[in-house]
This record gives C-alpha cells, sequence and structure tokens, in this order.
C-alpha cells in the first residue's frame, strides 16, 4: 500500500489531513517527528508521499516547508489540499469549565481561541507546547483542573472530551497543505503551478518579473519572498499561479522570466484544490482563439500607454532642469536613443522602420513639449 508520511504526533492538524486524504486515496499514514523528515523520507523512497503544511490563512506561511522544496532535489508538489481549522477545548471526562486552572495547546492555537480564553477562562494559566496534539497528550494524563486546545481528531485520540466547540476566533481560517512526492505529472484539469526564483539585483528586476505575467493574465495566487541565506538582502521568490506547466502562455511566461533571474525552479504542478473560485474559472490561458490574442493585445496596449505616460512625465522633468539653458535638443542624446532601439529592433524581429519612426514621432513630442513648458515658466 501507498505509505504517506505526516508531521506527527497522532492528534495534529497534519494528522487530521493526512487520514482524510488517506481514506480518498487508499494510503497508509505514516508518522514523521519533523518535517524534514518527511522530506527526507520521500526522497529515500521509504515513503511513497508526504503531506505538509504550507500556509495558514491567519498565521501565514510555513518557511520551513518552502526552505525544504527549495533544497530538496527531485521532490514535487502533486497536490493542495485546504483544512478547515477548528479548535475545541478538550478535557478528561468528568472536568468542569469553572474548574479549568490551566490551558494546553501550541502558540498558534492559543492566540486563536484568545476571545473564548479570555470570556470564560480569564484566570487560567496557558502552558504552551509543541503541537495541539502534544497538549492533548498532556492533558490526558494531568488533574481534571486542566484543558487542551485542539483537533476533535486529538480528542479521540487521547480518549478527551470536548468541554467547548469551534472556539476560534477567526471561522474562516484555513490551512494549506502540500502533497508531495517524487513523480512530476502534469495534470489535465484546471491546475496551479508553484515556482521559486531568485531575482536579479538590479532595479525594476522585480516589476519586470511580474509584468510578463500581467501582460499574459495570467494570474498570480501568491508570491512570498524568502531570506536567500547568503547575505542579509538577498531573497528567494516563491510564486505560485493558475495555469498548467505545458499552457504554452505560462511556459512563454516562464522562459521569458530568464531576462531578470539568476535561476529558476519548478516546485510543481497540480490540480487545483477544489472550492478555489479562481480555479473554477480557470479554462486555460493558451493562444487558443482570437478573443484570448484580442484581450491580451488590449493589455499590452494599456501597458504602452502607462509606459507613455511616465515618458511623459520624466521628460517633463528634464524640462524643468533645462530652463535655465533654454538649450532643448541633444543631438548626441537623440543619436543614442535611436541607435540603442534599432538594436533592439534587430535583436527582436521587429520591423526597423517602423521601431524608428515611433520613437522619432516620441522625440518630436518631447522637444515640443520642453519647449512649451520652458517659455511658460519664462
Amino acid at each position: 500500500m501507498t505509505k504517506l508520511g505526516y508531521l506527527g504526533p497522532e492528534g495534529t492538524y497534519s494528522h487530521t489531513m493526512a487520514l482524510r486524504y488517506a481514506a480518498e486515496h487508499e494510503c497508509q499514514p505514516v508518522c514523521c517527528y519533523s518535517l524534514s523528515s518527511v522530506f527526507q523520507q520521500v526522497d529515500d523512497g521509504f515513503l511513497d508521499m508526504g503531506i505538509v503544511p504550507v500556509e495558514n490563512s491567519t498565521e501565514g506561511s510555513v518557511g520551513e516547508t518552502l526552505d525544504l522544496l527549495l533544497s530538496c532535489e527531485g521532490i514535487y508538489v502533486n497536490a493542495e489540499l485546504l483544512l478547515p481549522v477548528r479548535h475545541h477545548l478538550l478535557a478528561r471526562p468528568g472536568t468542569v469549565l469553572a474548574g479549568i486552572e490551566k490551558v494546553y495547546s501550541h502558540p498558534q492555537a492559543l492566540a486563536q481561541c484568545r476571545k473564548f480564553i479570555a470570556e470564560h477562562l480569564p484566570g487560567a494559566q496557558l502552558v504552551e507546547t509543541a503541537s495541539t496534539a502534544a497538549a492533548a497528550l498532556a492533558v490526558a494524563s494531568a488533574p481534571l483542573n486542566a484543558a487542551a486546545i485542539g483537533s476533535d481528531n486529538a480528542a479521540a485520540t487521547y480518549a478527551l472530551e470536548l468541554l467547548s466547540s469551534d472556539i476560534q476566533s477567526n471561522n474562516d481560517n484555513v490551512t494549506r497543505f502540500l502533497v508531495i512526492s517524487r513523480d512530476n505529472p502534469v495534470p489535465a484539469v484546471p491546475a496551479k503551478t508553484s515556482l521559486a526564483l531568485a531575482v536579479l539585483d538590479h532595479p525594476g528586476a522585480l516589476s519586470r518579473i511580474l509584468r510578463e505575467f500581467s501582460l499574459r493574465a495570467i494570474n498570480l495566487t501568491r508570491i512570498e519572498s524568502r531570506p536567500a541565506g547568503s547575505k542579509l538582502g538577498d531573497y528567494i521568490f516563491f510564486i505560485d499561479l493558475v495555469g498548467r506547466v505545458d499552457d504554452p502562455v505560462v511556459a512563454e511566461a516562464v522562459e521569458a522570466l530568464s531576462n531578470n533571474t539568476l535561476w529558476i525552479k519548478f516546485l510543481g504542478c497540480y490540480p487545483a484544490c477544489e472550492g478555489m473560485k479562481s480555479y473554477q474559472q480557470y479554462q486555460g490561458s493558451g493562444y487558443s482563439n482570437i478573443q484570448q490574442l484580442r484581450g491580451k493585445i488590449d493589455l499590452v496596449d494599456d501597458e504602452i500607454l502607462y509606459l507613455l505616460t511616465m515618458r511623459q512625465r520624466l521628460v517633463d522633468r528634464v524640462a524643468d532642469l533645462k530652463k535655465d539653458t533654454c538649450e532643448v535638443i541633444d543631438q548626441t542624446r537623440e543619436a543614442e536613443i535611436m541607435n540603442r532601439v534599432k538594436e533592439q529592433a534587430r535583436e527582436n524581429n521587429l520591423n526597423t522602420d517602423m521601431v524608428v519612426k515611433i520613437f522619432r514621432l516620441m522625440l518630436l513630442e518631447s522637444v515640443r513639449r520642453q519647449k512649451t513648458l520652458i517659455s511658460a515658466s519664462l
């Protein structure tokens, strides 16, 4: 039977997610006592798959999981899963709410239930544990004045009762898990692709990377930076996007990123998680019909207009600096611009004459505008 590793001990939310996934896919859940152990055992072949938490809607990303995805070669994301987090107050049979003096749990769980604690257990001592399952285990052998905050799975695992249910302050709290393995399939259904990359250290590099997705109408569902671990200020970016890696538009965008990155690592392409609206609407972003192509042309036109607006603002600032000299035309500068655009036009297989005409018009308009602004200032 397929073996599925998860972060233990039994009774954690990772265990709950592993049980659900295993029931649907006929897997055998295997307890591991660290995230690195899950990755290592998958890499070594002792486990067929692993299930690991990657982010929580309240607490943010799990940095260790991101670091392991980056450092472990040959391991890919095969699926993503969402688990609504429901915290309960657990205690031994016979415990009453009024008699609780200590509450055990993971720091995040305690924080996520602070409103309930303040209203119902204002005098209780809060005891932090390594996990919600560890809290349940501690309470299982504690006096009747102790309780734990954890899952209903933890209650069942350690023979505890639910004194109060759904005590979390935020009912929309959700944890996202990833299923990892050595396999690298490309699903035939609406999917998400995950990448990691290091950006070149020059102005505008990150902006150019994001622009490659924007101009192709590719939706980014997450972008996050992590320290590269080398020197202060060096960062690695993790990007999740809606689309399959074999989609021509996605492949084209990823290829275009190379101009502004030191390296790119493909982390996986996997089925879209059920219940995510952006995935349900995704019908493929390829160049399959005229409407899609025209839509992308409109996005490019919008970008051109935006850049023309930026250029005009810069020309205005140049005019302000030139007003004391009254010298508007700089033939050397214009020659440099024309030589540069001709070279880039040839490199990108563009019609050189067309590009030259466009830039000559822009330069003429810049001169006209500068003369007008300088005259108005005198």
